[in-house]
């Protein structure tokens, strides 16, 4: 399984995410099928569809973010929770790690 972790995700307006989440649903070659809120991290972990292109949504959010200069998006391929802590994965190595509650 593979996600796509936005990073200060949060931080822009309601409407802005509104708009956001339309854009994101309206594309045929990836398929959202879940969205998870970091709080502590201010982010949105999206997954997608096993057979989506994970190239194709990673340029369109980048491309929709792209006035938004402490907005990042990046692959992930894992998550993991271990006590109060949430572990983002890429290649097997700890990219972020956030506490949770």
């Amino acid at each position: 399984m593979r996600f796509i972790y936005i990073k200060n995700y949060l931080n822009i307006s309601r409407e802005k995410k509104f708009e956001f989440i339309k854009y994101i649903y309206c594309f045929d070659k990836f398929k959202v099928i879940n969205q998870k809120i970091v709080l502590n991290d201010n982010s949105l972990i999206m997954e997608l569809d096993s057979n989506s292109s994970f190239e194709i949504a990673k340029k369109s959010i980048d491309t929709f973010f792209k006035d938004y200069e402490d907005i990042e998006s990046f692959f992930v391929d894992s998550l993991a929770i271990e006590e109060n802590k949430l572990f983002v994965m890429r290649d097997n190595k700890v990219v972020r790690s956030v506490y949770i509650k």
